[in-house]
């Protein structure tokens, strides 16, 4: 997916629809490999893609569903985004901050991650 980006007053345009956010995001549909520990304690991996990625938030999409206030890591693959080969990765720790449900059995799930770091590296990702 391009990014599509409306300006500086933050307006992302998404298809024929229009977002108003304080801060800029960028639609990129980029692979992903997420963390996160659930209520119990209990460890959990996830694969999706991004619907979108900004300085403060991410949107993913994945069959996998983390809670709401989860802790969660994000590995973000920057290889279909560059022209040249590269093991060019973007890592954020967050909060889950909204989860919204599959609205088909065949759909999958979305959530937003609040995030409290971004920084790019060229390490492997999160390990299976």
């Amino acid at each position: 997916m391009p990014i599509q980006n409306a300006g500086e007053s933050g307006q992302v345009c998404f298809g024929d629809s229009l977002e108003r956010r304080e801060q800029t995001r960028y639609g990129l549909r980029a692979d992903v490999v997420f963390e996160w520990s659930d209520a119990e304690g209990f460890p959990h991996r996830g694969r999706g893609f991004t619907r979108d990625i900004g300085i403060k938030g991410i949107f993913i999409y994945s069959d996998s569903q983390p809670e709401e206030k989860a802790d969660v890591e994000v590995e973000i693959s920057l290889h279909p985004v560059l022209d040249e080969v590269t093991k060019l990765w973007m890592r954020a720790e967050g909060v889950v901050i909204r989860v919204e449900p599959a609205t088909n059995p065949e759909d999958l799930f979305g959530f937003a991650v609040l995030n409290r770091s971004l920084r790019l590296h060229d390490a492997e990702p999160i390990e299976d």
